[in-house]
């Protein structure tokens, strides 16, 4: 893990990084350049991390819908938060499948499945999501990864020239961060 890590930083170093999470390009920049170096790594991706927890999640749950009660929970680990409750209404979705089959729904139950997914589609109609959009909403969310990371790191280089810039008495003195090489502060 440490050799894997050490690689990581060895990599991040080679390239300058535009430390500005509000330029689209920057932030798709950083995303390439970072899923490169996870490629040649091993690492896997933040979207990768949170499929394997969800299929772990999904594995170990006695029924969907406990799998479904639980997946804010994993989705919150991740910073990922809904505006238009979803997971309340997938919840709801298979609290009425239940009833219409009179029992728990479990993975393997195809018929109870099938409902299911009707009532997937009627929630994403409702929520004006197009199945087909799947590929452009995961890029999306793949960006928004990218985004925050980027965040994290301008963040913490603002601190950093924050607090050298009281310690040398230098509070005057601006400092645009865009400008700023990454591998100064890793």
């Amino acid at each position: 893990m440490m050799k894997k890590y050490r690689t990581y930083m060895s990599e991040l170093m080679k390239s300058r990084i535009v430390l500005d999470p509000d330029d689209p390009k920057a932030v798709s920049d950083y995303k390439t350049f970072v899923d490169g170096i996870r490629k040649k790594v091993g690492v896997p991706s933040r979207p990768q991390n949170l499929l394997t927890l969800v299929k772990r999640e999904a594995a170990v749950a006695p029924d969907l819908k406990t799998f479904y009660q639980a997946l804010p929970k994993i989705k919150a680990r991740f910073g990922i938060t809904e505006a238009y409750d979803g997971d309340k209404m997938m919840v709801e979705a298979v609290e009425k499948v239940e009833k219409k089959l009179g029992r728990v729904l479990k993975r393997g139950d195809k018929e109870g499945i099938a409902l299911l997914k009707k009532e997937f589609d009627t929630i994403n109609k409702t929520l004006g999501v197009d199945p087909s959009q799947k590929k452009e909403l995961e890029a999306e969310v793949e960006l928004g990864f990218a985004k925050a990371e980027l965040q994290q790191m301008k963040d913490e280089v603002v601190k950093i020239i924050e607090t050298q810039k009281k310690r040398q008495g230098f509070e005057h003195v601006k400092v645009d961060v865009k400008t700023l090489d990454h591998r100064n502060y890793l």
